[in-house]
């Protein structure tokens, strides 16, 4: 019988929900690069505390913009900024809005 990428990625998170982070993190060195197994290395990290939110939720932005519908990636971005939020760190979702974006219109 041969998996699918979901059946796999399925497979590798339920190692992690199992808590065998180290059988997860070795599956996925063997797993392909598309996004879906990139968010799951993202979630590996962040619940395994070896990436730090603020990482997470940029890497998840990266993946979300090309990869708009991938299961999962905003409901991990909300924890993720649920964590740096309740840790007190910096977080790109509870800064400042970015500036005015300039006009092309001379001012007078």
């Amino acid at each position: 019988m041969h998996e699918g990428p979901d059946d796999l990625v399925q497979a590798i998170d339920q190692r992690r929900e199992a808590g065998s982070f180290e059988a997860a993190q070795a599956a996925l060195e063997q797993a392909p690069t598309d996004d879906a197994f990139q968010m799951l290395r993202v979630k590996l990290g962040l619940l395994s505390g070896t990436l730090v939110p603020d990482a997470a939720m940029q890497r998840l932005i990266q993946l979300m913009r090309r990869t708009p519908d991938l299961p999962g990636a905003k409901a991990l971005y909300q924890e993720a900024s649920k964590r740096a939020y309740s840790s007190r760190e910096s977080s790109i979702a509870h800064s400042h809005p970015p500036p005015p974006v300039a006009t092309n219109t001379p001012k007078r």
